[in-house]
């Protein structure tokens, strides 16, 4: 999502630079659809390799949680053109909602501290312009997720 961020910011200051207003929407939601779709792919190819064959009752509420994120995703994007707002907000506040649930429910304090970011990242979001969004959005991905996660990998090990 870091990496979506900074092409759709990059390809959107290419775009006003050329005056190509009439392409930024085509272009948006084609670097948008491009990544998510990346995405799923690598997703799918990870965890068909996943070989877990007990899963707790946790696992399974955090399976439940992360998908009803994800498809809380699309439907703030509709939401978000129908109102004509911009999503990046919203997008944290759905993202830090389910990252400091996640935090709780295994009872580590840096995603914890991730999920609280992402609120405090969300508010940011609404004193910049428009595409300067892009880059707050990707600095909350590493911040909020990232470094928590290489965090919880070493206290795993």
């Amino acid at each position: 999502m870091t990496i979506a961020s900074l092409s759709h910011f990059i390809l959107t200051k290419i775009l006003i630079i050329n005056e190509a207003y009439e392409l930024m929407l085509i272009a948006s939601i084609g670097n948008w659809v491009l990544f998510v779709l990346l995405g799923f792919l690598i997703e799918y190819f990870m965890s068909r390799n996943n070989n877990k064959k007990v899963f707790s009752q946790l696992d399974r509420f955090s399976n439940v949680l992360w998908k009803v994120t994800g498809a809380s995703i699309p439907v703030t994007i509709i939401l978000c053109i129908q109102l004509q707002v911009p999503p990046p907000p919203f997008f944290l506040l759905i993202m830090g909602s389910a990252t400091t649930i996640t935090g709780v429910l295994i009872k580590f304090k840096a995603v914890i501290a991730g999920g609280i970011a992402f609120f405090l990242f969300s508010i940011a979001t609404t004193f910049v312009q428009n595409e300067n969004t892009l880059l707050i959005m990707g600095a909350a991905i590493i911040c909020c997720y990232l470094i928590p996660g290489y965090i919880l990998k070493s206290a795993k090990e």
